[in-house]
């Protein structure tokens, strides 16, 4: 099975396409907002550069969020727009399980965490998503200190409070891994069955800054 997966919820962009089980490249890209303008033609080169085309795809992959709300959309829009036209299913997956699935190590607690601003973070509870205080993130795993790691952009927003309350080691990732990446949602996407572009959405936790004023 050939996946094509996409990822643009925050200021980096990654696409990703994989077959069987297996990633067979991905472009990463760090260079803030600029996903409407990058976005296709990123796409048109990875297909390029592996000798497929669009119609070869069996699956297409999207992040869902929480993040940014235009890229989240630019993202979203670009695959149900594709899905629809070629009739292939999409998954959809949230940010923080995409996170999450990127790193796995035996008998440490993985937790991931979205900065969302005002000294909040994203995480998950449970099958939900739902933003909370830093305070209250390191409440609920202070039980894990020494033994956990965090991932996600909160760890760069947030090192020193998480480092002091937490340990070292839930600070210790390299910054490559605070990304949600197409390469891991290629992966994740392989064992989920994919829905029609109609039943697809993003996934917003709160208003944007413009509706909220």
């Amino acid at each position: 099975m050939k996946i094509l997966a996409i990822e643009t919820s925050g200021l980096s962009l990654s696409v990703a396409v994989g077959e069987n089980g297996k990633v067979i490249l991905e472009y990463f890209f760090n260079a803030g907002m600029i996903h409407s303008e990058t976005l296709i033609p990123t796409i048109e080169k990875i297909l390029n550069e592996i000798n497929w085309q669009i119609e070869d795809i069996d699956k297409f992959a999207v992040s869902s969020g929480p993040g940014s709300f235009t890229g989240i959309r630019v993202g979203m829009t670009t695959v149900k727009t594709l899905a629809q036209s070629l009739n292939k299913p999409v998954v959809c997956v949230d940010c923080l399980s995409i996170l999450e699935e990127s790193i796995k190590l035996p008998k440490i607690k993985i937790v991931s965490a979205i900065d969302a601003l005002r000294n909040e973070v994203f995480i998950k509870q449970k099958k939900d998503i739902i933003i909370i205080s830093i305070e209250k993130f390191i409440e609920k795993n202070k039980k894990y200190k020494n033994n956990i790691i965090v991932v996600g952009n909160a760890v760069t927003t947030h090192k020193k409070i998480l480092s002091k309350h937490l340990g070292n080691l839930a600070v210790s990732l390299s910054d490559k891994f605070h990304f949600p990446l197409a390469s891991t949602l290629v992966l994740t996407a392989e064992n989920i069955k994919g829905k029609s572009f109609k039943e697809v959405e993003p996934l917003y936790i709160r208003k944007s800054w413009a509706e909220e004023k």
